[in-house]
């Protein structure tokens, strides 16, 4: 097998010949195919093209802490868990932080994954923390706690021991969670 680099093919060659007739070929088929801006006038590749216009620099958020997690309690009090509320808790309480990021945080704060239970409840700090426990015994007694927060498993074993708790408190008078209306 010839090594191409230490034998070179001499200038003239049919290999130039149709290495040019490749080029032109990409060329032309990128002047069918790709935006005019990121072309030169023969079809080859303008590379200021992908050159970033202006330079951005990412800012580092600052880390969530306490006043953070105070600050969504008492987000979470006034407006509530439903779809509608992130925006205005963000705008009030926790400005610079993302719809999502404050999503999670406040799953962690009562402790389940499915935050759906909740749509339309809004509770004080005490009664975030009752949630978060009950939810929590209930995660740890079906094997679905995980990662401090309650997760449904395959077998709807958390889903079960919800149902179970919220019948048993309703039975005594206790309304859950989620059937609650919206303080306001």
């Amino acid at each position: 097998m010839t090594d191409v680099m230490s034998s070179p093919a001499p200038p003239g060659s049919s290999d130039d010949a149709a290495l040019d007739a490749r080029i032109a070929w990409a060329n032309e088929t990128r002047k069918a195919v790709t935006r005019a801006d990121a072309l030169c006038e023969d079809g080859s590749i303008d590379q200021r093209f992908f050159k970033p216009k202006k330079v951005v620099f990412a800012t580092e958020k600052a880390k969530w802490n306490d006043d953070d997690k105070e600050n969504l309690y008492r987000g979470i009090a006034k407006h509530g868990i439903d779809p509608s509320s992130w925006r205005k808790i963000i705008d009030e309480f926790c400005p610079g932080r993302e719809v999502l990021f404050i999503r999670i945080k406040a799953s962690r704060l009562i402790g389940s994954q499915g935050l759906n239970r909740y749509h339309g409840w809004s509770g004080t700090k005490e009664e975030m923390i009752a949630e978060y426990n009950r939810n929590k015994a209930i995660g740890e007694a079906t094997g679905c706690w995980k990662g401090g927060i309650l997760v449904e498993n395959d077998h709807g074993h958390a889903m079960e021991a919800i149902r179970k708790r919220d019948a048993e408190e309703e039975a005594a008078g206790i309304v859950p969670p989620g059937k609650r209306a919206k303080k306001h």
